[in-house]
């Protein structure tokens, strides 16, 4: 079942926005799928985000910077939803993230240019407001919101990551 938001961020670049996105998303009760979450060491990470996109993912959200713009990784989980996106047929699959001020309109990855972006540049909190907006319009599956498990994640995650 296609119920899981995928984040596609630069590796480490954008790692504070992608960790700041996912607990709030999850704290809203989204299902959310990213590396920094899910991928365990020592597994072949292509195979598994490949079958997270193809087979598991309702919308692919992609944070859009001058970093992720050029990572191979980032391209690579793009032509994957690309392909996804035209076997839904959902026009929407793809929700471009801008959040750096310093990327500009000329030097953005084709594959997003023309698509409407949800802008984080000036504010995280405007931003997720557009996103929740547009998440909830386009009907994405969420679960009661649950504080709660955001912590918890956090806890999980990202304390043991400075470790």
């Amino acid at each position: 079942m296609r119920n899981r938001i995928f984040i596609s961020h630069a590796t480490p670049d954008d790692y504070d926005f992608t960790k700041w996105l996912s607990l709030k998303l999850v704290g809203m009760g989204y299902e959310v799928w990213c590396d920094i979450l899910k991928l365990d060491k020592g597994v072949d990470f292509w195979s598994s985000i490949e079958k997270e996109i193809r087979d598991n993912t309702c919308k692919f959200l992609i944070v859009s910077s001058t970093h992720s713009n050029q990572r191979e990784g980032v391209l690579k989980e793009l032509a994957v939803a690309a392909k996804v996106k035209k076997q839904l047929n959902d026009d929407t699959f793809i929700i471009p993230l801008a959040i750096d001020e310093n990327l500009s309109y000329d030097d953005i990855n084709i594959e997003i240019v023309r698509l409407n972006a949800i802008d984080f540049k000036n504010s995280w909190a405007t931003g997720l407001q557009g996103l929740l907006d547009a998440l909830e319009k386009q009907n994405v599956p969420k679960l009661s919101p649950d504080p709660a498990k955001s912590n918890l994640l956090y806890q999980q995650v990202f304390c043991m990551t400075r470790e």
